[in-house]
């Protein structure tokens, strides 16, 4: 919501937690608490009488590795090119669209890692120069802003293993890229429930997207899909596949609405959600997912870690703000 609302700033206090547990927040709630309990009925079924289907294991490890440089070198080098910053910011993207700065170095940085990304060994390169362009983003806009963007460390985590080739390092590569993404995105759909004014402003320039809901509804709405598919891509196992094409088909069809800005910011999330789309279930879900007797009872204990991991990162992101600003 950052890139497309010049009202969004992260000093702002969210709001009030009377204001976000309304009572069509505990309809909405229910209703995704629901269809999380009938979706892993599902994705257990699936992952016992189809274990193929629920994942690839490493057979396509190196096309992988391929679309994740790919879209890091795309990424970075349009980023150098000045191809991604919000329209009220001064200076060039250190990262996202939304995070400008105007010192110099950092184009020559961007590009280098661009063109490192294209050896493996050059991996490791681009893994410190991302972590560098980080650092100097929390300096910037401190942790609780960058906390949106916590894939990135766990990108440049990915590009030094790969770079290294450790062999037990390597059954780690999906499980960092794809973890540090669903908790971003999880983080980022809280901001709908917290900072409902932010999403609004942009409803109210595009108000096809609230499909002729209520505009408070329609925010509500669109926080729980996003929760909830990044809390499946972090979980599931035998329909993991399925969450992340949906959560990338969301990405692809916004370009239209919001144009080039949108393309270019989220190339990086798009490759690693096609990742998630060749490897299926990881160790990552493996570590996470609870594996009871039957699909029912695995499917009520996710239930209630989903409810508990909606909770814990909507505290979280009271607990830091306050932390960091008070």
């Amino acid at each position: 919501m950052k890139w497309f609302s010049p009202i969004a700033h992260a000093t702002e206090a969210p709001i009030a937690l009377t204001r976000v547990l309304t009572p069509t927040f505990g309809l909405v709630c229910g209703g995704f608490l629901l269809m999380i309990f009938l979706g892993f009925v599902a994705d257990g079924e699936v992952a016992r009488r189809w274990p193929r289907l629920a994942s690839s294991g490493p057979l396509h490890a190196d096309l992988e590795e391929k679309l994740i440089r790919l879209a890091t070198g795309a990424f970075f080098l349009l980023l150098w090119d000045n191809g991604a910053k919000v329209a009220w910011g001064h200076g060039s993207a250190i990262l996202t669209p939304e995070l400008v700065a105007t010192n110099g170095w950092m184009g020559p940085l961007q590009a280098a890692i661009a063109v490192s990304v294209a050896w493996r060994r050059g991996c490791l390169f681009a893994a410190a120069g991302i972590c560098v362009l980080y650092g100097y983003a929390i300096a910037l806009f401190g942790i609780f802003h960058m906390t949106d963007y916590v894939f990135f460390p766990t990108l440049a985590a990915y590009l030094a293993i790969s770079a290294i080739r450790g062999r037990r390092a390597l059954a780690l590569l999906v499980p960092l890229v794809s973890g540090g993404l669903a908790f971003g995105l999880m983080w980022t759909a809280v901001e709908k429930f917290v900072y409902p004014q932010w999403t609004l402003y942009i409803v109210a320039e595009h108000p096809d997207l609230a499909f002729g809901f209520p505009w408070p509804f329609a925010v509500t709405v669109a926080g729980f899909v996003e929760f909830t598919l990044a809390f499946h891509v972090m979980t599931g196992r035998g329909l993991v596949r399925f969450s992340a094409a949906a959560y990338a088909a969301i990405f692809l069809a916004a370009i239209p609405e919001f144009g080039h800005l949108d393309a270019v910011g989220h190339i990086l999330i798009v490759g690693i959600l096609a990742v998630v789309c060749l490897r299926g279930a990881s160790p990552l879900q493996r570590l996470l997912g609870v594996v009871e007797r039957t699909p029912l009872a695995n499917a009520a204990a996710i239930s209630a870690i989903y409810l508990v991991s909606l909770a814990g990162f909507i505290a979280m992101y009271y607990g830091l703000h306050w932390m960091e600003f008070g």
